[in-house]
């Protein structure tokens, strides 16, 4: 009897022992899977994959405490855009875990139709979390984006002679084969920096939405007016190994009149203009340059050129200092031209001598001497010879007809350089610009 009591208790033990086994290693048999549970289950997309057209995409979810068995799953329903490619459950973490693939043609945010199962001859639904899906690198030409503080590839609108700042991007290009621009007209230009992209023969494919950094530059616009932004030539490789010619962003640029600036010793009008800080205009108190006073500064720029002394020139600077002009161009003295002149000709009767004289290591330094003092004689000769004016107030035109267009205001008592003329009309050169000017408006600065 005792015996019998003895392999009742073991044999209980056991039962319990396998019980707690069961339910510790499958805790499906402890739990069950409840309505509240099945309604806030989603079908999510997988994070860490690529969300674009034409591109399959996963979503997932888990159906606790059940087994794949016990689950039937209906074919999905297709939307618009929305193509259904595969589906399968499998085993996971004492439940089902159901995977399916989507994919998308067209970009947007998307929200599947609810996915239909069969669980214990009940037919529920499950919802899908919305997706977004953007466009796919790989079926993309390369792209230009022009980034300014303004934005990218923004209308803008600066001063004339503000400095803008801007940086060339590529989007969708795995490699850069031309890269070039044409400078534009009436403005400063400067390439600040060059990127890696540039220099390397092909990146490598990593198939990617970001900015490439090709390049940054400074523009500085000299002329108000609306003109278009500088334009580059830019070729590529896409990702599809196509070789395209990358289109420009259309960017204008609307230039107002620049501020006043203040001008200091040893700085020109125009580097003054675009290099130095901007003032208000209530911070300029010079008086406004007359006719009469731009002509008597033509007057003593003459003098200054053609006198041995510098006081042309010490009376050319005090008055241009009382105007608040420029008076670090210093003209070329005509008489350097003579000297050169004058010593070329003593230096080569010396080389006669010294030739009849046979004195074989004077002719050689005599010539040596010749041939600086005729560099000297050439350079001399065209520096006398180019030719100044001083502006009377005057507009500047595009070309040589009263009905152009008007590219600047050329203040008065400015010194130009006078490039070329027809009968009525000089071309101007002043700082990095050049334009046409009637005759009438400038005062010539005589050789």
């Amino acid at each position: 009897m005792e015996k019998q009591r003895t392999k009742s208790k073991r044999s209980a033990g056991r039962r319990l022992l396998i019980l707690f086994f069961l339910l510790t290693t499958f805790p499906a048999f402890s739990q069950t899977l409840t309505n509240a549970m099945l309604r806030d289950l989603r079908i999510s997309p997988v994070q860490n994959q690529q969300f674009q057209v034409n591109t399959d995409i996963k979503f997932e979810t888990v159906i606790p405490y059940t087994l794949p068995s016990q689950i039937d799953v209906s074919m999905p329903e297709e939307d618009d855009h929305v193509s259904f490619r595969t589906l399968r459950k499998v085993e996971s973490d004492g439940g089902t875990k159901i995977e399916i693939w989507y994919q998308f043609d067209k970009t947007g945010t998307y929200t599947p139709k609810p996915l239909v199962i069969k669980l214990k001859n009940s037919r529920r639904q499950i919802l899908f979390e919305p997706v977004t899906i953007g466009i796919n690198p790989k079926q993309q030409q390369p792209l230009c984006i022009i980034a300014t503080p303004q934005g990218n590839n923004k209308n803008l609108t600066i001063r004339a002679g503000e400095k803008l700042k801007f940086s060339v991007y590529l989007q969708y290009a795995v490699q850069l084969t031309q890269f070039s621009w044409e400078i534009p007209k009436d403005s400063l230009f400067e390439q600040t920096r060059t990127y890696e992209f540039t220099e390397i023969k092909q990146r490598e494919k990593i198939v990617s939405d970001e900015l490439i950094p090709i390049s940054d530059f400074e523009w500085t616009p000299l002329v108000p007016g609306t003109v278009s932004f500088p334009a580059f030539k830019i070729q590529a490789i896409a990702y599809n190994g196509d070789k395209v010619t990358v289109r420009m962003p259309q960017i204008t640029v609307k230039v107002l009149d620049g501020k006043h600036m203040v001008v200091t010793e040893g700085t020109s009008y125009f580097e003054a203009a675009f290099n130095t800080d901007e003032v208000l205009d209530e911070g300029n108190n010079s008086a406004e340059v007359t006719v009469e006073a731009a002509k008597l500064i033509a007057e003593l720029r003459a003098n200054e050129r053609h006198s041995v002394f510098g006081k042309a020139r010490k009376l050319r600077i005090v008055l241009e200092r009382e105007y608040n002009l420029p008076y670090s161009e210093n003209e070329f003295k005509v008489m350097w031209l003579f000297v050169c002149i004058g010593l070329f000709a003593v230096v080569l009767v010396l080389m006669f001598i010294f030739i009849y004289k046979k004195k074989h290591g004077m002719i050689l330094i005599c010539g040596v001497v010749l041939v600086l003092l005729l560099v000297g004689t050439i350079y001399c000769g065209v520096c006398a010879n180019r030719k100044y004016g001083i502006s009377l107030g005057s507009r500047v035109y595009s070309i040589p007809e009263s009905n152009a267009a008007i590219t600047s205001e050329l203040p008065a008592g400015n010194r130009v350089q006078i490039i070329s003329q027809t009968e009525n009309w000089y071309l101007l050169r002043f700082g990095e610009t050049e334009g046409w000017c009637k005759k009438e408006n400038i005062e010539l600065i005589s050789k």
